[in-house]
């Protein structure tokens, strides 16, 4: 697997004598080992920059410029040796870009496209500002957080897990800092349940878990997803995220905050059964007068 040409399981007898007499060669830098694959379902296949295909199976390395798809019944989990985690559903395809990795913390530029499909990625330990995600239509910082996304060549949906990710249209080839260069930090004006088109800022952030970006051609929208609204890519039992915006404390405020006492516990049950009790001494009180000014008058001696 980790020959010149190791989808085709062969080595070209010339390209190692050149190796051997004159270095490394473009062709070797292009294969660079950047991951293995941790987990391989059915019909997984991956392209390299040579030209060669050939299945992935469990346990084989991963390669930068690689191109990675599986079938109609097909998943893998590709573990980086940055511990970014990328997980793809049936019927997609990812191509692993770019990979600079200089340890923990260190700035780096760690690249994936996706052109069709699901994916479920989660961040490694480099700096955050080192992981950008491309689709069709958009361009994705990701900033120590997990995500799931479906993509078409028309549109991008991007689920949050955890954390943070910028969430942008794609303007050809410009990175997500270029991009957010006219937003002066406004990000945060596409609110939850707004969309924008035409915007000075053709940027979002999602802060809060199960925040949800739809990206077209020319629009930016932002919702609350559902739980499992995208129920791929999941290999084993799916995290929880049930999780939902008043969880967490975040500068955003939540969807849908709930009133909690002191302790801790919701007060919306009490709230509601005063509520019911006051209705009910109410209608009693109704009731007694009634009864009482179509009754006998009962005199008390002193």
């Amino acid at each position: 697997m980790q020959g010149l040409n190791p989808r085709s399981g062969s080595v070209s007898p010339i390209l190692v004598a050149g190796i051997l007499l004159f270095g490394s060669t473009d062709l070797s830098w292009s294969q660079e080992k950047i991951g293995d694959a941790q987990t391989v379902l059915n019909n997984v296949e991956g392209n390299l920059p040579t030209g060669k295909k050939g299945p992935v199976l469990q346990g084989d390395a991963v390669f930068v410029s690689e191109a990675v798809s599986s079938g109609s019944d097909g998943k893998a989990n590709l573990a980086l040796n940055d511990k970014s985690n990328v997980t793809i559903g049936p019927d997609s395809t990812i191509k692993l870009d770019d990979f600079v990795y200089s340890g923990p913390d260190q700035r780096g530029a760690i690249a994936l496209s996706v052109t069709n499909g699901t994916l479920r990625f989660t961040s490694g330990d480099a700096n955050k500002r080192a992981y950008t995600i491309w689709t069709p239509t958009a361009a994705i910082g990701v900033r120590g957080t997990s995500l799931r996304m479906k993509v078409t060549s028309t549109q991008t949906q991007v689920i949050n897990e955890d954390g943070m990710a910028i969430v942008c249209l794609r303007n050809n080839n410009e990175s997500v800092e270029e991009l957010r260069k006219s937003c002066k930090g406004r990000e945060e004006d596409l609110a939850v349940g707004t969309e924008g088109k035409n915007r000075t800022c053709p940027c979002t952030e999602l802060l809060l878990p199960s925040e949800e970006a739809t990206v077209t051609a020319s629009e930016l929208a932002v919702t609350q997803a559902p739980a499992y609204a995208i129920s791929e890519p999941f290999i084993g039992t799916p995290k929880d995220f049930s999780l939902t915006a008043a969880d967490l404390p975040t500068k955003k405020a939540p969807l849908a905050p709930v009133p909690v006492a002191a302790e801790g516990f919701p007060i919306w049950p009490f709230v509601a059964g005063g509520a019911l009790l006051a209705a009910g001494g109410i209608a009693a009180a109704i009731v007694a007068t009634n009864h009482s000014s179509s009754s006998t008058p009962i005199f008390f001696s002193p």
